[in-house]
């Protein structure tokens, strides 16, 4: 092919470029690998539940590593406001905190990082304890970001709330970590969460309009540069991470279409071979990139440095990308499209 080069990739996830991305700490996840459904929900409790306890009103300063958009203001899943300054803003768990007893063994949940998220004051308040949901009628808030009303989602029709689409998967992810890092409170959920979304059981622990709820956001709102970003930030205060966030894959282990087998420890999907091609053109300086999959999905480019230099919120199976900015050097790219990631490589030269 001359000066063009092309990589095919049949795993989904390459440890060897792991570190670029995710940041996972070498063998962090050993001991869940092997393992399948309630025991590897446990493994990963067991990997994650350790870590320290922060103050809560620290969180504030907290969010500014955490949650700051690269814009320049707080990043608000909540509304569309950018905001430079706390002022009209609250510490809002995703998982409302009336969920679970205020018993002394629960309190470490209060102050976690991975579930305190910056929100809009008004915002906040019109959430209250709501499960999540698909708010379809009587609506009772709406700032164009999120809204509460009447569930249309099969398997519950109370009141719910609704994030943005862009932030579906990020709830999901969210509430999945908690009922794995606080499996042992599995007695203390109460309130909303075990008349909507949860059981006081350790696995499957939601219920089966949540479980579909959640698989179907993950998929379909993948894993993304914000959501890595935030997972490492609270892993550097904390200590621990979002196993849903390194590996998407592994919500479909625990409670999806791969329950029934063990887990290989990548984010691959078993059964279904990926190809992940990646060509690049010196005459045009664009990269050629193709995907088994057709649905729309994303890209970001890094140096050999882990700094990202392009992006782009959608690609589709197939697509020519203009590097002409790019220098000569050896460059990584990343594809997320639905639950799978993928990663590669070409040479500018």
């Amino acid at each position: 092919m001359g000066s063009s080069f092309k990589f095919k990739f049949l795993f989904l996830f390459l440890f060897g470029l792991s570190f670029l991305f995710a940041q996972v700490p070498a063998n962090y996840y050993n001991l869940a690998v092997g393992k399948k459904n309630a025991e590897l929900k446990t493994a990963l409790h067991q990997t994650i539940k350790p870590h320290t306890v922060l103050e809560y009103y620290s969180s504030s300063t907290s969010f500014r590593s955490t949650d700051w958009h690269p814009d320049g203001y707080f990043w608000d899943m909540y509304s569309s406001t950018k905001r430079t300054s706390w002022s009209g803003m609250n510490r809002e768990h995703n998982m409302p905190k009336s969920w679970w007893s205020t018993s002394p063994e629960t309190t470490v949940a209060y102050t976690d990082l991975h579930n305190l998220y910056p929100s809009d004051a008004t915002a906040n308040s019109a959430k209250s304890n709501y499960p999540l949901g698909v708010a379809g009628s009587k609506i009772s808030f709406s700032n164009g970001v999120v809204k509460v009303g009447y569930s249309s989602y099969p398997g519950y029709s109370n009141i719910v709330f609704e994030p943005a689409n862009e932030y579906k998967g990020d709830f999901a992810r969210d509430y999945m970590y908690m009922v794995t890092c606080y499996e042992d409170y599995a007695t203390n959920w109460r309130s909303t969460g075990t008349t909507s979304m949860l059981s006081n059981n350790s696995y499957p622990v939601f219920k089966p309009y949540a479980i579909n709820l959640l698989l179907e956001w993950s998929r379909n709102d993948p894993v993304s540069e914000k959501e890595i970003n935030r997972n490492n930030a609270v892993y550097k205060l904390q200590g621990n991470r979002n196993p849903y966030v390194d590996f998407p894959i592994l919500s479909e282990y625990v409670w999806g279409k791969h329950k029934d087998l063990a887990w290989n420890g990548d984010n691959s999907d078993p059964g279904k071979e990926n190809v992940f091609y990646v060509s690049y053109n010196s005459e045009t300086h664009s990269v050629f990139v193709k995907t088994d999959d057709p649905e729309s999905s994303r890209f970001y480019i890094y140096n050999t440095s882990g700094v990202l230099l392009m992006h782009a919120a959608s690609m589709n199976g197939e697509s020519t990308i203009d590097v002409s900015g790019l220098e000569k050097g050896i460059y990584i790219i990343k594809n997320y499209s639905g639950t799978k990631r993928n990663v590669g490589k070409f040479v500018v030269n």
